[in-house]
């Protein structure tokens, strides 16, 4: 099977070049979209043996996946995960297995299937519950991490998916867009560091809150359009 990985970022010069080159040990071609950087993130995804593409301003995650999946036909795997060094590359293969074994269609690496870490800060976990929630009601998944970014995809179903939410509300349409249209969605656990740097210039409760206006009116526009 070939595989692609893609990595969206936004000023990740300190732990792109350690992703990218441990993600092209389990994916035949990794993509970087440099959403608006003012620091060498492109430069350095670029020496690592990355393709770029690059945004001169900073347009969301959404357009940043949108355009690199405009570029995954042909490959059998798409694999998503974040720049700031928060996922494991390392867990790309386990991430892929249900694929390559015909198990699914959409494969969500959830920090918390088995539960929240201790290491977990408060505001995550009530955050992410709130989260799961609503986008478990709306799309009708039964997923315990509605936000990771750590995912992998079949190359046969990504015309599935729209990429009307321009930030990072698309983890949840993404999800809804697979229940939407009958994707078999398998979770399988993944580790994460809250010790890195976070590049967003949103804060949590704010970008939370943002999120979840986002995923109600999505729930709206889908009902309206039936």
């Amino acid at each position: 099977m070939r595989t692609i990985a893609i990595i969206p970022a936004y000023n990740e010069e300190v732990a792109i070049a350690f992703i990218v080159k441990r993600a092209l040990k389990y994916v035949d071609r990794v993509i970087v979209v440099d959403d608006g950087s003012v620091d060498r993130t492109s430069q350095r995804a670029r020496d690592a043996g990355a393709h770029v593409i690059k945004h001169y301003n900073n347009l969301g995650k959404g357009v940043s996946l949108k355009d690199a999946f405009a570029e995954v036909k042909g490959f059998d795997i798409v694999v998503t995960i974040d720049g700031d060094g928060q996922h494991n590359p390392d867990e790309m293969l386990e991430i892929m297995r249900p694929i390559r074994e015909g198990r699914a269609d959409l494969v969500n690496g959830s920090r918390y299937l088995n539960g929240f870490d201790e290491s977990t800060p408060a505001y995550r976990r009530i955050g992410q519950k709130v989260l799961n929630i609503a986008t478990n009601v709306t799309s009708g998944t039964h997923v315990t991490d509605s936000q990771s970014g750590f995912r992998a995809f079949s190359g046969k179903r990504v015309h599935c998916f729209r990429f009307r939410d321009t930030g990072f509300g698309i983890e949840s349409e993404m999800l809804a867009d697979a229940a939407e249209n009958n994707l078999r969605i398998v979770e399988v656990p993944i580790t994460v560091r809250y010790d890195v740097v976070n590049s967003s210039t949103k804060g949590p409760v704010t970008h939370g809150v943002g999120v979840l206006f986002k995923i109600i009116v999505d729930k709206i526009v889908r009902t309206f359009r039936r």
